[in-house]
């Protein structure tokens, strides 16, 4: 006999779209939590921070793009930012049209500080998975992201 289609429950919890998407509100909840400790507003804030604290020089529509922020949103986000003195932006030197947000030396401290509360929030929100699974855990959400096949060469499994 074969086991019963989730897709036929009545339980949400049984499907996986409705579970990846709570785990992704109560992670995005908990860090959302952290950044506003710090004084920002939300994950997108501190993802920009991170993003431009590389060094390399990305115009605004790159930052929209590579984060999928859609371009007015990153716009007012910008702002914000800058008006807290945790970025500059400055004049392509190949584009006069485009701007180059630059993170300073504020924005780095809050980066910096939002990175390690990040992470303590992020293992008691995976305390239910046991250490050695996180890993590999990570490892699968990237290549769902990714859109690439599991290894199945034999790695840690659950």
């Amino acid at each position: 006999m074969n086991a019963p289609d989730p897709r036929d429950s009545p339980d949400p919890s049984q499907d996986l779209s409705w579970l990846a998407q709570r785990a992704a509100d109560s992670l995005a909840e908990s860090f959302n939590a952290v950044t506003r400790d710090a004084g920002l507003v939300d994950l997108r804030d501190w993802l920009v921070l991170a993003l431009i604290s590389d060094g390399g020089e990305r115009t605004q529509g790159q930052i929209a793009a590579e984060l999928s922020i859609d371009k007015t949103t990153l716009v007012a986000l910008l702002d914000r930012l800058e008006a807290g003195g945790l970025i500059n932006r400055s004049v392509s030197p190949r584009d006069r049209r485009a701007r180059i947000p630059q993170i300073t030396a504020k924005g780095l401290e809050v980066k910096a500080t939002v990175a390690v509360a990040k992470e303590a929030a992020i293992d008691h929100r995976l305390s239910a998975i046991p250490a050695e699974d996180r890993a590999w855990f990570h490892m699968m959400l990237g290549r769902i992201v990714q859109g690439t096949n599991p290894d199945t060469s034999g790695g840690p499994r659950p």
